[in-house]
């Protein structure tokens, strides 16, 4: 993709001295590989899906609009500014991710650092009332640590420059701030998630990297599944660990399985749909609508004959409390 090449010469350094400490094969290149998945996807979904679906929905709404207006936001900023990545413009700086898709992107800002931040400190922001005061300290650790680390090992890896990760780890921040103050003052919380899809539209006009019409997709099901979820689901939060953890299992299989499909399914029929990017980016759009559609507003209709399933067995009898 073509880009414009700029940074200042101590961000390559800085780049080179961490890549110095260890290349592939050390335990530092494991130690940064294994931290940058806190920045994928997938973990990101996953915070948002315990919080959702076991500890409280309402927190568990506000956390996710938090991460996605922040993974809505920087993509629209990236496809303007066009940053290349730092081992497509330095020549002595590795590529130690070796992904597709960080070659068909834009460097600044970071996105794993944005939603890292966005997803930790999100968190630890919609929690900071609970009872249990170690886990308040923990997740305050967790929203310190995490991100930091995820920055740390953007640069490492030759996917960023530290000015990307610094504007990455702001954008995420700022977003966890500006929907926590928006959710005390906007009496219905549903014209916000309206709100950021009527501004986000604007990147269907520029965008071309895959990661807006992810967020777009994400933003736009989980819309849906907040809505429908409101009006005929109505499901309530569970009190014990194991069940929690079934609903995470279950929406995480959800999420994987319907992903895979649908694009088994698409593939068969049209199998140079990759090469096509006008159908591309609009199926990549529908596709995480439908997909988070189901695991939000669906899903969670198997909650309750679940419950019944549970007491029939005995398996429910003194539920151990945890947070709300």
């Amino acid at each position: 993709m073509e880009g414009y090449t700029w940074a200042f010469e101590f961000e390559n350094q800085l780049i080179l001295w961490l890549q110095s400490l260890g290349q592939e094969g050390s335990f530092i290149y494991y130690f940064m590989q294994f931290f940058t998945l806190f920045g994928e996807e997938y973990i990101l979904i996953g915070v948002i899906g315990l919080v959702y679906w076991g500890f409280n929905k309402q927190r568990g709404e506000q956390l996710a609009l938090s991460v996605l207006a922040a993974n809505l936001t920087f993509p629209l900023i990236k496809n303007i500014v066009k940053r290349t990545r730092p081992f497509l413009s330095h020549p002595d700086i590795l590529d130690l991710k070796e992904a597709k898709n960080i070659k068909e992107s834009f460097s600044f800002p970071s996105g794993h650092s944005s939603g890292s931040a966005a997803t930790f400190v999100g968190t630890a922001m919609v929690m900071r009332d609970v009872k249990q005061k170690w886990l308040r300290k923990t997740l305050l650790g967790l929203a310190i640590a995490i991100p930091l680390l995820v920055a740390l090992t953007r640069m490492y890896l030759g996917a960023h420059y530290l000015t990307d990760v610094v504007c990455g780890l702001a954008i995420g921040t700022g977003m966890v701030f500006l929907v926590n103050w928006l959710w005390n003052v906007v009496p219905n919380k549903m014209y916000i998630f309206y709100a950021i899809l009527v501004i986000g539209l604007a990147g269907f006009f520029y965008c071309t990297t895959n990661d807006f019409y992810t967020a777009y997709g994400i933003m736009f099901g989980l819309t849906c599944g907040f809505l429908f979820e409101h009006k005929v689901v109505k499901f309530e939060n569970t009190k014990t660990w194991w069940r929690i953890a079934l609903r995470l299992l279950g929406g995480g299989i959800i999420y994987i399985g319907l992903n895979t499909v649908i694009k088994a399914i698409v593939g068969a029929i049209y199998p140079t749909f990759e090469d096509d990017f006008q159908f591309q980016r609009f199926f990549r759009t529908i596709r995480y609508a439908v997909i988070v559609f189901t695991a939000i507003g669906l899903y969670p209709m198997l909650f309750k004959p679940a419950e019944k399933l549970w007491k029939k067995l005995g398996w429910v009898k003194a539920p151990q409390e945890v947070t709300e």
